[in-house]
């Protein structure tokens, strides 16, 4: 089955590069993911029935963890590609998103693809 999402790519709150460079979560995609992912997400607004529509496919799921007196969440992925690179969409289980996903991959996929915030992306569901 081949699955697509079309979303238009929004500036994201900073918190992507933050979480991205924890040395649990780097540790986490590069066993699960098979890729050392680009400290950084990739953020897609899409509408709900696309967001829905990642209910019917099993995720891997990232593991979160306890650091200090913190705790970080989990998140389930997707392995996907934008314009054939590979990557994922991330799924953080904590999250303020409501229409907003995420795309992890091993580059900077704006200055690598030459994308900007308001262009249209297609990510294919591998």
């Amino acid at each position: 089955m081949k699955n697509e999402v079309n979303g238009i790519i929004v500036r994201g709150l900073g918190e992507g590069a933050y979480f991205m460079s924890m040395q649990h979560y780097q540790k986490e995609i590069q066993k699960k993911l098979d890729f050392k992912a680009y400290p950084g997400t990739l953020n897609l607004k899409i509408n709900k029935k696309q967001k829905d529509s990642f209910k019917e496919i099993m995720p891997i799921r990232i593991n979160g963890f306890k650091q200090k007196n913190n705790e970080y969440g989990g998140a389930d992925c997707y392995k996907a590609k934008i314009n054939g690179i590979n990557g994922a969409i991330i799924s953080p289980h904590l999250t303020k998103h409501k229409d907003i996903v995420e795309f992890i991959a091993p580059v900077h996929l704006k200055s690598e693809l030459r994308l900007k915030d308001g262009d249209k992306i297609k990510v294919e569901l591998i």
